[in-house]
């Protein structure tokens, strides 16, 4: 008995051990894992951290816009073969690449009208032509005299998002356009005869956004002061962006740009209207100017013979013809095309191509945009293309932009000079200082093929 009960503590004993050892082992263990996946979570927030400190500086630096809550874009996709619409069979057409915001409905076109540079805004009336019902606008009367020398000028890519840094900044400024672009480079624009940018959004408070879009782009109506203080009179809605919020905001964007005596081509309630040149007399000359997009988001942003849209050149069909009518009845032919690679420094071969099927067709000068960067120049056939002017007002990014003059002189010869502006912090200005010029011109430079840029911006020809 003594021997039966001491065998049996003993094992009681074990096993209580046993126990105590085991629930260690389950403790250490717990404790383990615990550590393992704080670790885990760790290096999970600290990822998290890199990733959203290097995602908001893309965004700050994207060429597509800023706003915070936005998505990467990919607008750069390459294009499927498909036929273009109301034109020769195409070996391009767009996929869908781009943009996205939300929709809403309410009336628009509550417009500030006024003007500081009413004297150099054209005065526009609308005349049919024989086949494209092309607007005519003139200088308004109240200019006294007109130089021998008609200048034009041309900038980039412009965008009022009501989310975007420019409606931010020029708010911020109280509405103040000084606040927001150097008073050089407004001087510039409004004492052009012709000034030209292009219009990267709609003007509109509803509408249906695309949903298949990593950036839309609206904004109120009201907006359309910004452009008018700018001394702009002209815009190019030939893009990528002009119906993110669909029909209803383009025709907004039409009324609002026609009620503001703002011009507008590429883009129309048809497809006459999206191809007609805008025709302006200065002096003894005429002036045409046409435009159109190789970033075209979908099928049905194309105009049609009864439907809204734009005029596309993934085929070139159709704007060629708009170039030889325009030839035909002007002394001066401009396109301004919405094409190329977003962030690229250099056109694509493309590019290069069809700016000499333009010039080929009566172009006199081709000015592009759409990349967000500066590209090169070249002259072909002595007429000048410039591949890119990169932003305008788009972003709060540093940016080297640009604006080209083009000097029409009585004997007809043609002057070229670029102004070199620079964007930082959503304001944009001209560089003045000697050393900070010689290195743009010189990055210009390098970027082009047959031309030299002299200290003063004027750009020739190089044999």
């Amino acid at each position: 008995m003594f021997y039966n009960t001491s065998c049996s503590e003993g094992d009681f004993n074990m096993k209580k051990r046993n126990l105590i050892l085991l629930s260690m082992v389950c403790i250490l263990s717990l404790c383990l894992f615990t550590s393992l996946l704080v670790y885990a979570f760790q290096l999970q927030a600290k990822k998290d951290l890199r990733n959203s400190s290097t995602q908001q500086e893309n965004l700050e630096n994207t060429d597509e816009l800023n706003p915070e809550n936005q998505t990467p874009d990919d607008s750069t996709a390459t294009p499927t073969p498909v036929a273009a619409p109301n034109s020769a069979v195409s070996d391009e057409v767009p996929t869908s690449s781009d943009s996205t915001d939300s929709a809403e409905n309410t009336e628009a076109n509550s417009l500030s009208s006024t003007s500081d540079d009413s004297e150099n805004n054209p005065v526009a009336t609308s005349e049919p032509d024989t086949s494209y019902n092309v607007v005519y606008a003139e200088l308004p009367a109240s200019s006294d005299t007109v130089s021998d020398t008609i200048v034009l000028g041309f900038a980039g890519d412009v965008n009022l998002d009501e989310d975007s840094y420019p409606a931010a900044k020029y708010d911020a400024e109280d509405k103040d356009i000084n606040g927001c672009f150097s008073d050089e480079i407004l001087e510039e624009m409004n004492t052009v005869d012709i000034m030209m940018l292009n219009n990267e959004f709609a003007y509109s408070i509803r509408g249906t956004e695309e949903q298949d879009k990593s950036y839309t782009f609206r904004a109120d109506p009201s907006r359309v002061e910004i452009l008018q203080k700018m001394g702009v009179d002209i815009v190019s809605l030939a893009n990528n962006h002009a119906l993110d919020f669909g029909p209803d905001a383009l025709i907004d964007t039409f009324d609002t740009l026609d009620s503001s005596g703002i011009e507008y081509v590429g883009a129309g309630n048809n497809l006459d209207r999206a191809k007609a040149p805008i025709y302006y007399e200065v002096g003894d000359k005429t002036i045409a100017i046409v435009a159109a997009s190789r970033v075209v988001f979908a099928m049905d942003w194309y105009a049609s013979e009864d439907g809204l849209g734009m005029i596309g050149t993934y085929d070139p069909t159709l704007i060629l013809e708009s170039i030889r009518e325009a030839e035909a009845n002007s002394d001066f032919v401009v396109i301004y095309v919405h094409w190329g690679v977003e962030r690229n420094n250099y056109p694509e071969d493309f590019q290069r191509t069809m700016a000499t099927q333009y010039i080929d067709a009566g172009a006199d000068a081709v000015i592009g945009c759409h990349p967000h960067v500066m590209q090169g120049l070249e002259f072909y056939k002595g007429k000048p293309i410039a591949y890119s002017l990169g932003n305008f007002w788009f972003n709060k990014s540093t940016k080297e932009s640009g604006m080209i003059k083009l000097y029409l002189d009585s004997d007809d010869s043609v002057r070229i000079q670029l102004l070199p502006a620079m964007n930082k912090d959503t304001f944009t200005f001209l560089l003045t200082d000697v050393a900070e010029k010689k290195n743009y011109y010189n990055f210009i430079e390098e970027l082009s093929y047959n031309a030299s840029i002299d200290e003063n911006g004027f750009i020739t020809e190089v044999e």
